[in-house]
């Protein structure tokens, strides 16, 4: 059962994504009949670069987020007049290749921009999937108005529009100023993009943008059809997307949307293509094939640490000596099965871990197993790990001390929140009002009653 909190976050995401399919449905058609399928990943990642410039001269999302937006913007704009210029009459390069070549170049310098900054990680994960949860009204509803303005535009111009995405040659022989409206097309998209891959991601919204018009083309003639057709996927997927990633808990939304789409689009193809006996003995065929080359993967997994066992040890033994092991592959494998088979004689080899490791990925998942342990001598090391590191990561470990009674956790979720991209700053905070059921002056609050505050059971909030 979900609780009322749990409940109006997913209305908030779900209203997100239904904005998101409003636009980037009718987008979508416009983009498969200029058959310039990846020029959203282009456009988006140069927004994700005029993001990443911003972060570079010191002009954080959190702190200056219009200043951000607008970098993200402008280097949008830019990317709309190059596409706009390289669409040519008689071409010898197709555009496709200048889209691929700008999304490539846009990639190159995030990472160049990106490579000694402290949050390179965090921000790259965030420029890929971004963080749909994390929405709120106050980011929905300026969104909505500003696609709302932008389809009202296309609907007064639609003619012209659709008359150059679907007869170039036509267009340019009627007299149209083909250029300027290439231009203002790629300009108005730009827009939608810098919106979108702010709230969601670079991933989500070109599923957003592709898929759904996809599944109109396979089902429908007409352009209207088409984008109800479009509508009605992108909705029903995101309903169903939504609502998996809430009932299982613990899963980024973004990437389960994009899942969910691919699932999508499989059924719709497979409904498609199915006409008759021939074609569904076609799809038998292809499907046994996948399952034989799934079982032959699974067949080569690599069994050498099993091998190297000698057969009197037990599996905890086993899974100690994985622990200890230089291989952060293998202590992974080893964390993982006293996550998922808690064994409180573990939490010794863990905290020895716990302490020695310098990997990410290994402290991510410490955190989790040792929390689910319960042992309150975690603790203390869980908190000293948190005051350093990504902030993604310092959140992890502080919540983990948390779960632990340690409140000192509080203090780190505090500076995380002062110091982080917006994203973390909104997760930390988040945890610390959950922990502590207050909303204001929180860090006040902190420095005044921290060093004598305890978790109460009958409240279950640390007071």
């Amino acid at each position: 059962m979900w609780d009322h909190e749990s409940f109006h976050l997913m209305l908030q995401a779900l209203a997100v994504c239904l904005v998101l399919t409003g636009i980037h449905g009718y987008l979508g058609i416009h983009v498969l009949e200029r058959k310039v399928i990846f020029v959203d990943l282009a456009m988006a990642q140069i927004a994700a670069l005029g993001a990443t410039v911003a972060l570079f001269l010191g002009w954080t999302p959190d702190r200056h987020p219009l200043a951000v937006y607008f970098f993200s913007l402008g280097f949008t704009l830019a990317g709309a007049a190059v596409f706009s210029l390289t669409r040519m009459r008689h071409e010898r390069v197709p555009q496709e290749a200048f889209i691929g070549i700008v999304y490539a170049v846009a990639s190159a310098l995030v990472i160049l921009v990106l490579a000694k900054s402290t949050t390179a990680g965090e921000h790259l994960k965030s420029m890929l999937v971004g963080n749909i949860l994390l929405a709120r009204w106050r980011d929905i509803a300026p969104t909505a108005a500003i696609y709302a303005v932008i389809g009202a535009f296309h609907w007064r111009f639609r003619e012209k529009f659709f008359q150059i995405s679907k007869d170039h040659e036509g267009a340019l022989k009627s007299g149209l100023n083909v250029r300027l409206w290439d231009f203002l097309f790629y300009a108005t998209f730009g827009v939608v993009i810098t919106s979108s891959v702010a709230i969601a991601g670079v991933l989500l919204v070109f599923c957003f943008l592709v898929v759904p018009s996809v599944i109109g083309v396979l089902f429908a003639e007409s352009r209207v059809r088409r984008l109800a057709v479009a509508w009605g996927a992108g909705t029903l997927v995101s309903v169903l997307g939504i609502g998996w990633t809430f009932q299982q808990g613990d899963l980024p939304a973004g990437p389960v949307i994009v899942a969910a789409f691919a699932v999508a689009l499989v059924i719709a193809g497979l409904v498609r293509y199915v006409r008759g006996v021939d074609a569904l003995l076609r799809v038998a065929a292809g499907a046994a094939v996948v399952a034989i080359l799934g079982a032959g993967l699974w067949a080569l997994r690599n069994r050498e640490t099993e091998a190297d066992v000698h057969h009197h040890e037990s599996e905890f033994d086993l899974h100690v000596q994985e622990l200890r092991s230089p291989d952060e592959n293998i202590q992974l494998h080893a964390i993982d099965h006293f996550l998922a088979e808690p064994d409180a004689h573990a939490v010794d080899p863990l905290l020895e871990l716990l302490k020695r490791t310098t990997s990410d990925r290994v402290l991510d998942h410490l955190a989790a197993t040792l929390s689910k342990l319960g042992d309150v001598r975690a603790a203390a090391p869980l908190l000293e790990a948190a005051k350093r590191g990504d902030p993604a990561l310092r959140i992890t470990l502080a919540e983990a001390s948390l779960s632990l009674r340690e409140p000192g956790g509080i203090g780190v979720l505090l500076d995380v929140a002062e110091s982080a991209p917006r994203l973390q700053q909104a997760r930390a905070l988040r945890i610390v009002e959950k922990v502590t059921g207050r909303s204001t002056k929180l860090r006040e609050w902190w420095a005044e009653h921290g060093s004598h505050i305890r978790w109460r059971e009958a409240t279950g909030r640390f007071e």
